[in-house]
């Protein structure tokens, strides 16, 4: 987990979290300072939750409740990677171990023949062996070394191949951590640290959010099928994907919910994309292979709020809430502006 506030944000909530631990008797560890910071940044709702009947039911937290929470909503996706990869590679390296000590032994095998034969050429040896078998018995051991050898190196190639493919599973482990994999846009995860910087990092031009919803999802869910709503989702997130490009930051916010972050951008010009976005959503049309039925019916609704001085996340994604919720209460399809 990476923390994006600023120094002053930081000390906010040192000043809440050591009350808070001192109130409770939590031992000033770095875990548990690193619990309840984040506890007081409201950040991961599940462990504030978690926490909290913790607490109802101890009146204060255990080490090895704290040490499992840590785990569990702090560095789970870190530990899960690291634990697969770890076992990867202590499985290539044990493996490429025996086939280095089969090697290693041929050789030593190799140079014993090369010594008895060097020995009986000079006639040191105490048997006398024929110059034919001599030379037979090297070209003999000659090709089980090359084979060997031949072995060893193939083996070390595909050990680079798995070497490459566990180095992608680990990038693809903390990509899928942070990426929605039914549309392919960024997730709530990554929405709330790009926002907690904006906000906190103080961006010339502020920075506005839109929420979208898409209408009467669930009815369409209903009607339509899952299968049908997921390509509804994934066209809305590709539309959003092509449309808001950077340093705009469009993500999926949960369920049929979206957010599109735009740094610099006045209430204006964000209405302008949004409508535009609207009428994009609108125009969809979705034939269903089986009935050969035309969909049409596929609208969203939008919210804009442009955040104020000193705001929290919280507060700006209630106030875009509400405008969205005002979208939806005055007939949907359409774009409110928080007041």
């Amino acid at each position: 987990m990476k923390f994006a506030e600023n120094s002053g944000q930081a000390a906010e909530y040192l000043r809440q979290a050591v009350p808070l631990m001192v109130k409770h008797n939590i031992p000033p560890n770095p875990l548990n300072y690193a619990l309840w910071y984040t506890y007081v940044s409201k950040r991961v709702p599940e462990l504030n939750q978690e926490l909290d009947k913790t607490l109802t039911t101890y009146g204060t937290c255990p080490s090895l409740v704290g040490e499992q929470m840590f785990r569990e909503h702090m560095i789970k996706d870190e530990i899960d990677s690291a634990e697969n990869v770890q076992a990867g590679l202590i499985a290539l390296v044990n493996n490429l171990h025996e086939h280095a000590a089969e090697t290693v032994e041929n050789t030593k095998d190799y140079s014993d023949v090369l010594q008895d034969s060097l020995s009986a050429l000079k006639g040191e040896s105490d048997q006398e062996l024929p110059l034919e078998s001599i030379i037979h018995t090297l070209a003999s051991k000659t090709e089980e070394i090359s084979v060997s050898t031949q072995r060893f190196q193939s083996r070390i190639d595909e050990a680079q191949a798995e070497i490459e493919a566990l180095k992608a599973e680990l990038d693809k482990t903390r990509q899928d951590a942070r990426v929605d994999p039914l549309t392919g846009l960024f997730n709530r995860r990554v929405f709330e640290a790009e926002l907690s910087t904006l906000l906190h990092g103080e961006a010339k031009g502020g920075v506005t959010l839109v929420m979208v919803d898409v209408d009467h999802f669930k009815k369409f869910n209903d009607t339509y099928g899952h299968l049908m709503g997921d390509k509804v989702l994934q066209y809305v997130g590709k539309l959003l994907m092509e449309t808001c490009k950077q340093p705009m930051l469009p993500v999926r916010f949960g369920g049929e919910e979206f957010a599109v972050l735009m740094p610099a951008t006045t209430v204006n010009d964000a209405s302008e994309l949004a409508n535009f976005l609207r009428e994009k959503i609108q125009a969809i049309r979705i034939k269903q292979k089986k009935s050969g039925e035309v969909i049409s019916s596929i609208t969203a609704s939008f919210g804009i709020a442009q955040n104020q001085p000193g705001e929290t996340i919280e507060n700006l994604v209630e106030r875009a809430d509400k405008a969205l919720y005002a979208a939806k209460e005055n007939g949907r399809n359409q774009v409110q502006v928080s007041g």
